[in-house]
């Protein structure tokens, strides 16, 4: 979607883009998408999902913003939903990155 004109956007929209950084022991983060001038700040409490609920960088996201003065940011996540696990190549997940994985292998001897 092409960059629009910042007063055509309006809580209703929404936007795909992906998750530029995010501080999970903050409870916030970036969002960037084509279709703004500028980056989106975000907070946990918009992330629509059960549970624990936080984003990693390179996520990719459906969101809703609007315009408001948060910290240095123009736009305020309203409302975000984390798309279907895909992330952008070189960002998070299993490329390397920010966050982190674990196992455990359990073995029970009988």
């Amino acid at each position: 979607m092409p960059e629009r004109a910042v007063s055509d956007v309006t809580p209703d929209d929404v936007l795909s883009g992906h998750v530029s950084e995010w501080h999970s022991e903050e409870g916030w983060g970036v969002l960037v998408t084509p279709t703004l001038p500028d980056d989106v700040w975000a907070h946990y409490s918009a992330i629509e999902a059960e549970g624990f609920r936080a984003l990693t960088a390179g996520q990719a996201v459906t969101f809703s913003v609007e315009r408001a003065e948060q910290d240095q940011f123009l736009w305020r996540a309203v409302r975000i939903w984390p798309s279907a696990s895909e992330q952008l190549p070189g960002d998070g997940g299993s490329t390397g990155g920010p966050g982190y994985s674990s196992s455990l292998d359990i073995t029970f001897d009988t």
